[in-house]
């Protein structure tokens, strides 16, 4: 299972008054790091948006995140008991 589709967050941040480039700019990183985490794993981008839409990060992307928070590696997924997917 994929997390939310990146339009989705983007239209979530944009209810909370925010564009990509206010969390990069309040988070202190790049706004292409913000812009890249919708759509390939960038652990800082992926981070600042879930604390802007106060979401765990398995919510928003199963697919990289377990719901104890540990970081899933495409390469070593198959390792992991327990993922949100």
């Amino acid at each position: 299972m994929s997390g939310l589709h990146p339009e989705l967050i983007r239209a979530h941040l944009r209810i909370k008054g925010y564009t990509l480039e206010d969390v990069a700019r309040e988070a202190g990183i790049g706004a292409t790091t913000v812009r890249e985490a919708l759509n390939k794993p960038s652990k800082a981008g992926e981070e600042a948006i879930a604390k802007i839409l106060d979401k765990p990060l398995h919510e928003l992307w199963p697919e990289r995140w377990t719901k104890d928070g540990k970081r899933i590696r495409p390469r070593y997924a198959h390792l992991y008991k327990e993922s949100a997917a």
